[in-house]
């Protein structure tokens, strides 16, 4: 069993990211804290797509250990992961515009570098989404005006996941009013994503014991979703079964964010 956290959806949502570093691990106060069954993917991965669960399994090999680098991070490792992304998605044009290396024992903190989240969410609302979209195409005028999905590529790294490892709901479990919008305070802006609460329906994955080279694709945006449902709710998860003070390797994680265009 494992420990979930989802917002509390009668109270405010906040969340304030004006500091650098790995930071708190939850997005707002007002969580909501279940035990919930999780299900394991793990030799039966091939049931799972991005179109009809939200995620996919994948393997990757990153060939790269500099993650605490970032200039060195984007210029070696942006362009494999978009073409791996084309590649596994059969899309011709994709961009990576960000990403995360989760660790708690990172030496230097930036604004790239965040603990595991623990609350459920998913990273976009319509109207945040709309403006990451404009931002990220502004110099290609020939992208828009297409169909897009904002996509995910998480993979651990440095070492095998022990501990809050990252699970997703089936996205085909989820109704349009589990979707609350939380604030998100940045240094020069007000953003929003989308807070995630509790509804028995939820049906809940994610695959055991990651080892580097394994990875997760996910949709955490959809232009063409019809309602209220942009993406997968997901959230780092606690075994109530592992104590931390037995992890030998705290979990550390890379996350790139892509824009894919259809045709």
């Amino acid at each position: 069993m494992f420990s979930v956290n989802y917002v509390n959806p009668n109270k405010e949502l906040v969340f304030d990211q004006r500091q650098s570093g790995p930071g708190n691990t939850k997005l707002t106060q007002a969580i909501d804290t279940r035990v919930i069954e999780i299900n394991d993917v793990r030799k039966r991965e091939k049931n799972f797509t991005l179109d009809v669960q939200g995620f996919k399994p994948v393997y990757f090999d990153l060939e790269f250990d500099n993650f605490e680098d970032d200039q060195a991070l984007v210029s070696n490792l942006y362009p494999r992961v978009q073409a791996f992304i084309s590649h596994t998605l059969g899309v011709k044009d994709s961009v990576i515009f960000d990403h995360t290396y989760r660790s708690s024992t990172r030496k230097t903190k930036t604004v790239h570098n965040r603990a595991p989240v623990k609350t459920v969410h998913n990273d976009y609302t319509k109207s945040s989404a709309k403006r990451m979209f404009d931002l990220q195409t502004q110099d290609r005028p020939d992208l828009r005006g297409k169909p897009y999905q904002f996509i995910n590529l998480w993979l651990p790294v440095n070492n095998e996941v022990e501990e809050s490892p990252l699970a997703f709901i089936d996205l085909s479990t989820v109704e349009s009013a589990d979707f609350r919008k939380l604030k998100l305070i940045y240094p020069d802006r007000i953003g929003e994503i989308s807070g995630i609460a509790y509804n028995p329906k939820h049906s809940w994955f994610y695959k055991s014991l990651m080892k580097p080279g394994e990875g997760m694709l996910f949709k955490v945006f959809d232009s063409e979703s019809k309602n209220n449902i942009v993406g997968v709710p997901h959230s780092a998860v606690d075994l109530l079964e592992v104590e931390e003070s037995n992890v030998v390797n705290k979990r550390s994680s890379i996350e790139f964010r892509a824009i894919v265009f259809g045709e």
